[in-house]
């Protein structure tokens, strides 16, 4: 397209959309925060406010008729994806969806269908842990180039020993997020996982689950809590509504609706066989404790093991000529980008890999080049089947065998 200012409209004006994504927006002189939109009137007001957006809407509809935009960033609950993707994509506006890409496999099958029928750019996040991250770019080079050799066993426990989730064992995204029926659980909550594991050792086969809801009676923040922060909120760049909600009394009752507890088993196209576990963590474990998890794969010459506090991830291997350096105990380490002393974990690491940041720039470069972006619709379908298949083969008892696939796909190709 030209370099006219892409007009942009935001459906969803929840913790992420002002921690993240709208701050970062409203700085970038190609882009135009055109519209907001919420169904609470109350945040939808506030963030016009405080991100100097045009137009307010409560209703999604009404935005994509209203107003002209060239792109929507859908920011919502899991179970409005694929509508309001849909509907977004027939009228030929560009998408950045917000994990996860649906939650069934009909449904991100009829977002690719729609995406690549209409011709428009749609980036399924999370990009963390894709190539789009240097780091990953090197830990795939360093895999491919065989210094793990056939790489036969890998697991990814997401939430470790000494890993302070804010959230613990709820999260500050609303009843709708991931505990309604509707959201599919808190499988949907980390593709993470699945994205890491497939970035580095290709495409998944199968895959064989147990999902149940293991602890129904949950109490989470009070929506009022965010909107009252919003509504105090004066600096769009101190938006982040995690360092108050992690303090705040839960006073609201919930059920669980949905899987809360996952494991996996998943065959890879390649012959590695790894599990994968969703949960979380009910309280803080002590700070110093054990090694946080993460994913770590094992092969014939070599391993490699991501998830430590220093490093982005540390590989061995007995094919030391191809690994760039080494420590006096045989280890290559990927340093982590970005000063970590002074961190804070809701927010953005200076210098490090902010996923929505990047996303965003990425999403804007590859609208206005005609690029398909990373990661693309499909393969935001084959993540999107490796968590709907942890479901049904806990649902079915039998193993469930995948039908997409990203081998083939083309980074960063032009679009036709």
């Amino acid at each position: 397209m030209s370099n006219e200012r892409i007009r942009t409209g935001i459906v969803g004006c929840g913790v992420v959309a002002t921690a993240y994504y709208l701050p970062y927006l409203m700085d970038m002189e190609a882009v135009e925060i055109t519209a907001v939109c919420d169904l609470n009137p109350r945040r939808a007001a506030e963030c016009k406010r405080l991100f100097a957006a045009e137009r307010a809407f409560t209703d999604y509809y009404e935005m994509l008729d209203g107003v002209e935009l060239d792109a929507v960033f859908i920011l919502t609950g899991p179970g409005t994806h694929a509508r309001f993707a849909l509907e977004a994509v027939s009228r030929g506006k560009h998408v950045l969806l917000q994990k996860p890409m649906a939650t069934s496999l009909e449904d991100a099958h009829a977002i690719t269908n729609a995406v690549r029928e209409a011709g428009v750019v749609a980036l399924i996040e999370p990009s963390s842990g894709t190539v789009l991250d240097p780091d990953f770019r090197e830990m795939k080079r360093l895999v491919d180039s065989g210094a793990l050799g056939d790489p036969y066993w890998f697991c990814h426990i997401p939430l470790g020993p000494d890993h302070y989730h804010p959230a613990l064992s709820g999260n500050p995204y609303g009843v709708g997020t991931f505990y309604s029926a509707e959201s599919g659980g808190m499988v949907f909550d980390y593709p993470y996982g699945p994205t890491q594991i497939v970035s580095l050792l290709g495409d998944c086969k199968s895959v064989s689950g147990m999902a149940k809801v293991s602890v129904p009676d949950r109490s989470v923040v009070p929506d009022s809590v965010y909107d009252e922060y919003l509504e105090r909120a004066t600096d769009p760049h101190a938006t982040n509504y995690w360092d108050v909600v992690v303090k705040a009394p839960r006073t609201r009752k919930v059920t669980m609706e949905a899987p809360d507890n996952a494991f996996s088993v998943y065959e890879m196209a390649n012959g590695a066989l790894g599990v994968y576990h969703v949960g979380r963590l009910f309280h803080p474990m002590p700070k110093g404790g054990a090694i946080g998890g993460g994913l770590e794969i094992y092969g014939t010459e070599g391993n490699l093991i991501m998830g430590r506090t220093v490093h982005a991830a540390s590989i061995v291997s007995a094919r030391k000529e191809l690994l760039p350096s080494v420590d006096e105990d045989g280890w290559h380490h990927i340093p982590k980008r970005g000063d970590y002393s002074k961190a804070k974990w809701p927010q953005p690491v200076p210098g490090a890999f902010t996923y929505y940041h990047e996303s965003t720039a990425h999403f804007v470069d590859c609208i206005r080049e005609n690029r398909d972006p990373i990661p693309n619709v499909e393969w935001g379908r084959h993540i999107t089947e490796m968590m709907y298949g942890v479901l049904e083969s806990s649902r079915t008892g039998r193993r469930y065998d995948m039908t997409t696939t990203i081998t083939g796909l083309a980074e960063g190709r032009e679009r036709k």
